[in-house]
């Protein structure tokens, strides 16, 4: 590539244990998602996916996990909120993520020497 051509850095980071995925940028996106609309439908139309293929992964992931990573709200429906451990774990690993795009981005940039910039699938400010 031309060295003054712009380019996009897009990562995809998971967490094994035991040769399966632990937590990984899906799962953190589908929590993500379901934390700020509330709904795992709205969610899985938010992501372009199924509410079958997304409520399968919600379900893969907390039994790889171990936890329940979202509750039913009472009283409202078929309304989710994270678990306190899901909460914790979607901020950890997007916390971690965002440090590993942060530095690859740097890294790309200087080593490619070419004007790299990140793909903004996760942003800090969408876990407050």
């Amino acid at each position: 590539m031309a060295k003054n051509s712009k380019a996009t850095l897009r990562l995809r980071v998971w967490i094994e244990q035991e040769n399966e995925t632990y937590i990984g940028i899906g799962s953190t996106l589908l929590l993500q998602h379901i934390e700020k609309l509330g709904s795992l439908r709205k969610a899985a139309e938010e992501l372009g996916m199924s509410y079958r293929r997304a409520w399968g992964k919600l379900k893969n992931a907390e039994q790889r996990i171990g936890q329940p990573l979202v509750e039913k709200t009472r009283g409202k429906g078929q309304r989710f909120n994270l678990s306190p451990f899901g909460k914790e774990l979607m901020e950890q690993f997007l916390e971690f993520y965002l440090d590993v795009e942060e530095y690859a981005t740097k890294k790309a940039a200087e080593v490619l020497q070419m004007d790299v910039e990140k793909s903004g699938e996760f942003y800090r400010d969408d876990t407050d």
